[in-house]
């Protein structure tokens, strides 16, 4: 018998008396109240409608201006694409009910409710709609000429572009007020008897973000190119293709931040800051305001300028190997960066950015291409390419460091500064012979000791030196095969990285914490009373977060260069067998991805980051069968 409230109910099957349900976080036995932190209070059951439509239409009128000058073109193209979505959303909590006493003799059980606010019946509707609509106009003109060994091209482009976004019910005035963009850009080419090139291009853009003459931006290039091979002089089998070309040019950038960096000449102040009080009997309350940005008339673009100088190399009248290589050169200038050396007492509420920082960066791309039949029945194509690219920051408003290892200027973007760890603590008697690290929590024998960088007898921020290298690879490359022989063939490609590192992130690998598994590394390499190992891999074991452990350091760097084989299939093409069918080919396939990986890091795979708990890469194969029809 259920009873409650002296009436028989039903008592819900999720909430029979069973011995799982007796480690949640509220009492389901005896009489005590229902915590506030009642979990089952919130599951939320009913339904959700939504409607969702996305409209896309382009129109394109092309016309020939040969009346005019021959080789004369005009294009004009519009397009326009809307998406909305709208829905209503009715939903109710269910009663739910917890058992507060039994009566052994009359077998009767007493219940509660869990949530004797809530009702069982579905609320009025819910509404919410979103959407955005992006307008695009574009008028192209183009001109084509050849007059003898001269060619001649030229184009010049208007756009005009519009994005609205609706953003819900809840928008900022940022997020809600049309995107606008208008720029024009244009092109020039010649070449001279397919020997001699050369090009101009710029662009001149206007951007909502900035104001005043900082609101358009003109950004010029230019590039030339001598196509050696084609001189009357040159007469080479092996050496079939030589090009030597140079580049330079400016960039603008005004996608400088994230959406909301809209408007940089604006202030951005909001409601949410500090409430008041005040009147006679202080019952009149005000809510503050809250300053988000700072305006600033002086925010503009972005600016890069590129050098570029190639070589293009072809052996063999077939150019069956083929061999480019660029060395490059990029200034980034006007970064938008926060100022970092304004101090603390000029009461500012929030960060002051400007046109602050500068990074240069330089490398190198190589490819090469092979292709050759060798018999009718036996042919091979191939390819490899390699970048080695650096970075590292030329300018950046600062604090005013002590320590000049702790500015980030002459070092890569991505560079990552860390503790240096010399080993896990021995003993009680050695915590008290070291610096403080007391500015990481408190900590004990088996804990990580890191070195006192500058000497101050205090271990802290002030410690932190550039270690490893940057997060991001400086070396990529990648090469692969592709062949076949009579109805077989064979295909795979390698990939990899190097000059990269990466912290482990022992925050989300921590066991027992938040009730995790121990991955096996830390099982087999922890420090214990039974293990004292001072350079195991894991420091004290704790069902906490011990944030003395937690700091990026070199206890926890790693090398994150590896190799992978990223592809491999292998086919057969069959004999004509369906031909009956109507079916003009088919083929057999086996193919896999991420077959196998090489690198000096075991725990996981290194893509994966400091995280090894991630949901990992996976490792496919497929059998399949192609027909042509």
């Amino acid at each position: 018998k259920m009873v409650m409230d002296a009436n028989p109910v039903e008592f819900p099957a999720v909430w029979a008396p069973d011995e799982k349900y007796k480690d949640l976080r509220y009492p389901l036995f005896g009489n005590a109240e229902p915590m506030k932190a009642n979990p089952y209070a919130e599951m939320v059951k009913g339904y959700n409608e939504q409607n969702e439509n996305t409209i896309t239409a382009q129109a394109t009128l092309m016309q020939d201006l040969d009346v005019l000058l021959k080789g004369l073109k005009a294009q004009f193209k519009a397009s326009i694409n809307t998406w909305s979505v709208h829905s209503g959303r009715r939903k109710a909590n269910p009663l739910y009910f917890a058992l507060e006493g039994y009566d052994a003799p009359s077998d009767t059980y007493t219940l509660y409710r869990l949530n004797p606010y809530e009702s069982g019946y579905l609320g009025d509707v819910e509404g919410w709609r979103d959407g955005n609509i992006h307008s695009y106009f574009e008028g192209r003109i183009n001109w084509d000429a050849q007059y003898g060994p001269h060619n001649i091209g030229a184009m010049t482009v208007g756009i005009a572009e519009e994005f609205i976004l609706s953003n819900g019910q809840n928008g900022t005035i940022y997020e809600t007020l049309p995107e606008r963009n208008l720029g024009n850009s244009g092109r020039l080419t010649y070449d001279y008897d397919n020997r001699y090139f050369f090009e101009f291009s710029y662009g001149y853009n206007g951007s909502e973000k900035f104001t005043g003459k900082k609101r358009f931006g003109f950004f010029p290039s230019t590039g030339v190119g001598w196509l050696v091979s084609n001189e009357k002089f040159w007469n080479n089998d092996i050496l079939s293709l030589l090009k030597i070309k140079f580049t330079y040019g400016k960039v603008g950038n005004d996608a400088i931040t994230d959406r909301s960096g809209r408007f940089f000449f604006l202030s951005d102040i909001r409601d949410g800051g500090g409430a008041y009080k005040w009147g006679k009997m202080f019952r009149s309350v005000y809510t503050g305001y809250t300053i988000a940005r700072y305006g600033n008339e002086d925010i503009s673009w972005e600016e890069s300028t590129k050098y570029n100088i190639g070589l293009e190399i072809g052996l063999f009248r077939d150019e069956a190997l083929k061999f480019q290589i660029d060395l490059f050169r990029d200034v980034r200038d006007k970064i938008y960066w926060n100022r970092e050396s304004l101090p603390s007492i000029m009461g500012l509420e929030a960060p002051v950015a400007g046109n602050v920082g500068k990074v240069s960066s330089k490398g190198i791309d190589a490819s090469l291409d092979y292709k050759h039949s060798f018999t009718p029945d036996f042919w091979m194509t191939g390819r490899a390419n390699f970048t080695f690219a650096t970075n590292k920051v030329e300018a950046k408003d600062e604090p005013s460091y002590k320590e000049e290892y702790l500015s980030s200027i002459g070092y890569p973007v991505n560079k990552q500064w860390g503790l240096v760890a010399e080993r896990l603590f021995i003993d009680q008697n050695e915590i008290d012979n070291s610096p403080s690290q007391l500015a990481y929590g408190t900590y004990m024998r088996g804990d990580i000791k890191y070195a006192d960088i500058n000497g101050d007898g205090v271990i802290n921020n002030d410690d932190r030196i550039p270690l490893g290298y940057p997060s991001v690879p400086e070396i990529q490359y990648g090469f692969g095969l592709s062949s076949g022989y009579k109805n077989f063939d064979l295909s795979f490609f390698f990939q990899g990285n190097a000059r990269t590192s990466f912290f482990i992130k022992p925050d989300e690998i921590a066991p027992f914490v938040n009730r995790r598994n121990a991955p096996a590394i830390i099982a087999r390499d922890a420090w214990s009373e039974t293990h004292p190992d001072v350079h195991a891999f894991w420091p004290r074991l704790a069902d906490y977060q011990v944030a003395n452990n937690l700091q990026p350091s070199s206890w926890w760097l790693r090398d994150g260069s590896f190799i992978r084989l990223k592809t491999l299939e292998v086919g057969y093409t069959l004999p004509a067998f369906f031909e009956k069918f109507k079916i003009a080919g088919s083929r057999v396939y086996l193919s896999g991805e991420n077959i196998f990986l090489i690198s000096a890091f075991k725990m996981w795979d290194p893509e994966l980051g400091g995280n090894g708990l991630n949901y990992p890469i996976n490792r496919r194969f497929n059998i399949g069968l192609q027909l042509l029809f």
